[in-house]
């Protein structure tokens, strides 16, 4: 009689406890990361900042209760994914060093994989990667976490062809990223923002080469919120008055073999060429590696654990030589460990405008980016008028000829141009005219509120207007060579007319009475 009663009681209090699934917990006090042995259950290894105290918990509660009245006590997450490897946690934590860890992590990456000469573009990613473990960091005071705002966390493709190497650097950036989540390409969307709203960690996504628009457009969509830390939200299928809101913020590694079609996906990505290799290495990842990749794993857990509260991101840093914000934005976790490690601000100076550079090279050859080197060879050429002031129209091509006089005698030079419209450019590059006016559009080279057309010479053209200072931003974003002129012994950012100027002559137009450059 007394036993049930006592199974009642325990009943009831376990009816008052409410298990939650979570991976992390961070409080003023303490921050809790799950670890795991891959042999007994998972359990949460706690830092305490105050004392600087590890300890192990299987449940946390932090005093927490819900609407039914319900004491929320927090648990490991131990689930399939878990079990079948899709996703790794630590298993313990290992007392290193900055300097020690990316010394490991150096030789790791140069025995496993071949960087045919990138060694040094390999080690900045390597670091990029090691700076998951602090995206967290962005975002110092709950009050401000808002989505979509003061965080950026990059997307990293690794390109290249069948055999080049991509998934082997991919296998090692897995492993030594934070939480790192695997997944083989895949057009079910909600397979990925499922179990990383569980997770919270990086993604590291296979074969990433899409051919269906539908599932390309999903996945852009949720590779676009991601860099941001905008949730992803969706309609209860079973009660539509409810929304569901999931979390997606953290570092994306994808391996494919051609960029991202969408300008903004491929804006917020840092790319990797991938050379297939002469060397023997081995053609499958060994069991020594994998100890190795998870020994960094309880390393680096340990950095985070122990540095948590001492890392401060800075985000009104720049840096010198970079004019890409979102670069920069990459580079702001690295530039906080740098106060551990000064190495990593000459592996910064080192290798960042290499990668600039790339990622110009790669938008060049976008739509947006074809437009815009078009432009700027007609620039160049001076093949450009004003129309008011500080607005300007181009040119397709300039002609000087020698006709005779009335007299037959004397020759004189007569200047034939050709306007440039959208048309001529739709012929050129066998796009519509649509999609030109439209991609103009977004370039947003001049003001809203132009005319569509003007005349000029009797004639009604349809001409591609553009402003010096607005047409230089893309320049900067889309040309490889581009550089803004010294100016008074100091850099500045120069308009491009005025760059122009310097090196053209000037020439009246007679013909419909505008000062045009020649």
């Amino acid at each position: 009689m007394m036993s049930k009663k006592l199974e009642k009681i325990e009943r009831q209090a376990e009816e008052k406890d409410l298990l939650v699934q979570k991976p992390t917990i961070i409080t003023p006090e303490f921050i809790a990361e799950e670890i795991w042995d891959r042999k007994t259950n998972p359990k949460y290894l706690v830092y305490h900042f105050s004392d600087k105290r590890f300890e192990e918990l299987t449940q946390i509660s932090l005093g927490e209760t819900n609407r039914k009245g319900q004491n929320i006590i927090y648990v490991p997450v131990f689930n399939e994914a878990l079990r079948k490897g899709l996703v790794i946690v630590p298993s313990g934590y290992c007392k290193t060093t900055f300097a020690e860890v990316f010394a490991d992590i150096d030789n790791f990456a140069k025995n496993a994989y071949d960087a045919c000469g990138q060694e040094k573009i390999v080690t900045l990613l390597c670091r990029v990667t090691v700076g998951s473990w602090f995206l967290d960091r962005f975002v110092a005071n709950p009050e401000f976490d808002i989505a979509g705002a003061g965080k950026f966390a990059p997307i990293i493709p690794i390109r290249g062809p069948s055999q080049s190497g991509k998934n082997r650097l991919a296998f090692i950036l897995r492993l030594i990223s934070y939480k790192p989540y695997f997944e083989m390409s895949t057009y079910r969307i909600p397979s990925l923002f499922r179990p990383l709203d569980v997770w919270q960690g990086t993604l590291i996504l296979d074969e990433a080469d899409f051919a269906n628009t539908n599932e390309k457009s999903e996945l852009v969509h949720f590779l676009n919120c991601r860099a941001t830390g905008t949730p992803l939200s969706r309609q209860n299928p079973k009660n539509p008055k409810i929304t569901d809101t999931f979390s997606n913020f953290g570092l994306t590694i994808v391996t494919q073999r051609k960029s991202f079609d969408d300008n903004a996906t491929e804006s917020r990505a840092l790319p990797y060429y991938s050379e297939t290799t002469d060397k023997k290495l081995p053609v499958l990842e060994t069991d020594d590696m994998l100890k190795e990749g998870l020994a960094l794993q309880n390393k680096l857990l340990y950095l985070r654990m122990t540095y948590y509260d001492k890392v401060r991101i800075d985000k009104k840093q720049w840096i010198d030589g970079l004019t890409d914000h979102r670069l920069i934005a990459t580079l702001l976790p690295m530039l906080a460990l740098a106060e551990y490690e000064p190495q990593l601000i000459t592996i910064i100076t080192d290798n960042a405008k290499a990668f600039q550079r790339a990622k110009i090279e790669e938008k060049a050859n976008s739509m947006d980016g074809t437009l815009v080197n078009c432009l700027w060879e007609k620039i160049k050429e001076g093949n450009f008028a004003e129309y008011q002031k500080d607005l300007f129209y181009f040119y397709e091509s300039s002609e000087i000829t020698r006709v005779k006089d009335r007299e037959g005698v004397d020759p004189v030079e007569h200047l034939t141009r050709t306007i440039l419209t959208t048309q001529i450019l739709a012929e050129k590059f066998k796009w519509s005219s649509r999609s030109i006016r439209s991609a103009l559009n977004s370039l947003n080279i001049a003001r809203k509120g132009l005319p569509h057309s003007i005349t000029i010479e009797g004639k009604t053209h349809r001409v591609v207007f553009f402003e010096g200072d607005r047409i230089e931003r893309r320049l900067r974003e889309f040309v490889p060579d581009y550089s803004p002129n010294e100016v008074h012994g100091k850099k500045e950012i120069t308009q491009v007319t005025q760059i122009t100027l310097s090196t053209c002559g000037e020439k009246g137009d007679k013909e419909n009475g505008q000062k045009t450059l020649v």
